[in-house]
């Protein structure tokens, strides 16, 4: 046999063993997927752990460990004491903070988790509406993996442009970068189901708010491009030509979906601190609730003009609403920062001047096709 036979013939046996070895040792492995972090009545951190269970004689796919400390990393010692496996980090996808954690403060546990080489930044960080620990070990009718089912539950949504993505990096980035403050979804338990209910309003490092999933459609659009996402939309109908009957909605809902938007901000009055917002997006029209001429030009026109002014009314609200809790979460103080020569901004200084800030929305809306109505 040639000395280049040899070779590869060792390479081949070097693969084939380390493979093997690989099977053996991950089933040595506790895997966590998801992390919950609760605050106990005495100010201590209770940790929940989903371990991913990498054994084929295992009667659970998964399994929770739950440990209280001071600290997160004193939580995962204590909870290594309970396990029969080693834990590891390498596979986590969610970290879940309580309301209550997120309302305390937020930074030393989500820079404790940024520090570990282990942790990917891409994890998908999330508010639990209640208790982690109650969240994560809950008994869901065919939910076999409640880890694995947020984890992917939160994916879709942000892939599916419903809500603002929040991994680690960009929650991170939002917090150190003055001007722009970080979202995080909220999820809720309940009722054999785990919804996301919205988004997480973070101050500095504190949750000052929430707003809902038709909020959060609206503060993605702010910021950014979008290709996909639907929404639905209600408008009063007293101005069309609909007649009216007991059968018929007392509202005009329609469903439209974005194939492509574009939103803008720019610092028009650097002295009054006024900002103009600009929105555009050409959109399809999916649904429809009551007989109406799409066919008709006019008519057309005239639900592009009101959808117009009710998406300006609702991008208005949901800008006040975030400046009466002191959150930008839309990036006005970056504009202002980028705008601003010499301006030396801080978050403390930016969240300062914020709430005397104005912004004027202008909304431009075509809708290009009218899709399953016709």
């Amino acid at each position: 046999m040639s000395p280049k036979i040899n070779k590869l013939f060792l390479v081949l046996l070097v693969v084939l063993l380390s493979g093997c070895a690989d099977s053996r040792t991950l089933e040595r492995m506790g895997l966590i997927t998801t992390r919950g972090y609760d605050l106990t009545e005495d100010k201590q951190i209770l940790v929940t752990m989903v371990l991913l269970q990498i054994d084929p004689e295992a009667k659970e796919q998964t399994i929770a460990l739950s440990a209280t400390a001071d600290t997160s990393k004193g939580a995962r010692s204590k909870a290594d004491l309970k396990s029969p496996k080693k834990l590891q980090s390498g596979q986590l996808r969610v970290a879940l903070f309580s309301e209550e954690v997120v309302r305390a403060g937020l930074i030393n546990l989500t820079d404790t988790l940024s520090r570990d080489p282990a942790i990917s930044d891409l994890i998908y960080l999330g508010v639990v509406e209640g208790s982690t620990h109650e969240l994560l070990t809950q008994k869901t009718e065919g939910i076999s993996d409640t880890s694995q089912f947020i984890y992917k539950e939160l994916d879709q949504n942000i892939k599916g442009e419903k809500i603002p993505s929040a991994t680690m990096q960009e929650v991170m980035h939002d917090f150190y970068a003055p001007g722009v403050d970080p979202v995080m979804p909220t999820l809720k338990g309940g009722n054999g189901e785990i919804t996301i209910t919205g988004m997480a309003l973070i101050k500095e490092d504190k949750m000052v708010g929430k707003i809902n999933t038709q909020e959060a459609f609206y503060l993605k659009l702010i910021n950014d491009r979008f290709e996909a996402g639907s929404i639905e939309l209600s408008i009063d109908k007293s101005e069309f030509d609909i007649p009216d009957s007991e059968e018929t909605p007392e509202k005009l809902t329609v469903v439209i979906d974005t194939i492509t938007s574009y939103g803008d901000i720019d610092l028009i009055n650097k002295n009054n601190l006024q900002f103009e917002l600009k929105v555009k997006l050409k959109t399809r029209l999916l649904e429809i609730n009551q007989a109406y001429d799409l066919k008709s030009p006019a008519k057309l026109e005239k639900l592009e003009t009101k959808l117009c002014e009710k998406i300006t009314s609702d991008l208005e609200a949901l800008i006040e609403k975030a400046r009466q809790t002191g959150a930008d979460p839309f990036g006005f103080g970056e504009i202002y920062r980028k705008s601003v020569r010499g301006s030396n901004l801080t978050s403390a200084k930016w969240h300062k001047m914020y709430p005397e800030s104005k912004v004027n929305v202008k909304v431009d809306l075509e809708i290009l096709r009218t899709g399953v109505v016709e």
